[in-house]
């Protein structure tokens, strides 16, 4: 049977771990309000230029350079920058790895320390690191596209596929490739109806990069809101764990508590005896 003095030590352990638990889960409840409102306001927008791309995929991919038939699949992989969210990083970068090993010696840009970390331990050589932070900025997609542009205008790279964690909800993100310029029919919806200023083809051109920038920042929110969601269900477990087995040992401790009260009065009974 345990002694006290070491279930008050455990005791002290849980408390301290308790007390972490909470303020990271006050930090990430924090942290997923903030994010969840940035992507709450960006939705629309978002939704306007999917709407565009669809309308209009012909004419907006024909603003990029060629892809180099020849050249290597990119593979963007955009991770989280902290652990302690559970296997929200975990089934990501298994699911990247294997559409990796899908591909010949594809040309890789991770997104994210853990991303890094990752990929370093399975000795995957990275080509390209990018950085955004816990809440990433419009300006960071527009950073990661034109370094995209550009390697496809050096025919260095061939099709771009991003693999990021689909935000559904707190519960729920699922890893998932897509691929960013990816050829295919319009589905044009304006008809001859629509008035195009100064002209349909300069209109197309001048929208072609804000459509495919706001794309980047929809996977790059839906990464970030995902990340903060799952360290979020990961603190609340931690905590609700924490409490539960506070209370246990509390329990254990008041019962080694009464059992040395009741063995001492028995003692003293028998001595008096």
């Amino acid at each position: 049977m345990a002694s006290i003095q070491y279930l008050k030590k455990k005791l002290r352990g849980i408390l301290s771990t308790q007390k972490l638990a909470k303020a990271m889960k006050t930090v990430s409840t924090v942290k997923f309000s903030r994010l969840n409102s940035i992507y709450g306001k960006f939705s629309a927008y978002g939704k306007q230029c999917a709407a565009l791309y669809e309308a209009y995929r012909k004419e907006t991919a024909a603003f990029l350079p060629p892809a180099a038939d020849d050249a290597p699949v990119c593979m963007v992989i955009l991770g989280a920058d902290k652990g302690l969210c559970g296997n929200f990083n975990t089934d990501l970068f298994t699911f990247a790895l294997s559409k990796i090993r899908e591909e010949d010696a594809p040309y890789i840009i991770t997104c994210g320390k853990k991303a890094v970390t990752y990929f370093k331990e399975k000795k995957i050589p990275v080509d390209q690191t990018f950085f955004f932070g816990d809440t990433p900025a419009y300006d960071d997609a527009g950073h990661l596209l034109k370094e995209l542009i550009r390697l496809r205008a050096e025919r260095r790279i061939s099709a771009v596929r991003i693999i990021y964690p689909r935000y559904r909800n707190m519960m729920l993100q699922m890893p998932t490739l897509q691929e960013l310029f990816e050829a295919g029919e319009s589905k044009d919806v304006a008809g001859e109806e629509t008035l195009f200023f100064p002209d349909r083809e300069t209109f197309i051109g001048k929208s072609a990069k804000e459509i495919f920038q706001s794309m980047l920042y929809q996977m790059l929110l839906e990464t970030a809101l995902g990340a903060q969601a799952a360290t979020l269900m990961t603190m609340r477990s931690a905590y609700d764990t924490a409490t539960e087995y506070r209370t246990q040992l509390e329990s254990q401790i008041n019962r080694e508590r009464q059992s040395a009260v009741t063995a001492d009065v028995i003692e003293t009974s028998s001595e008096r005896e």
